[in-house]
């Protein structure tokens, strides 16, 4: 995986290629792997009553496993 995040130049590059189709869009994001954040808030009345905080990670599981395994010091099948 990546170190840092993608620039915008190389987002756009990824994106606008005339022939990339949902499939290639997904395969990409599954390879690169993806952080979603995002906050909800209900509330009644104007009164908030429940914060939370939700983060998710979308990426291939080969590259989840591949980096825990590396940190282990396991050896690799």
């Amino acid at each position: 995986m990546r170190d840092r995040p993608l620039s915008r130049e190389e987002t756009r590059a990824i994106l606008s290629t005339s022939d990339s189709s949902l499939l290639d869009v997904v395969d990409n994001l599954l390879t690169k792997g993806v952080v979603l954040s995002g906050d909800v808030v209900l509330g009644i009345a104007g009164i908030d009553l429940i914060y939370a905080r939700l983060s998710v990670l979308l990426c291939a599981a080969d590259r989840v496993l591949d980096r825990r395994d590396d940190a282990a010091g396991a050896p690799r099948p």
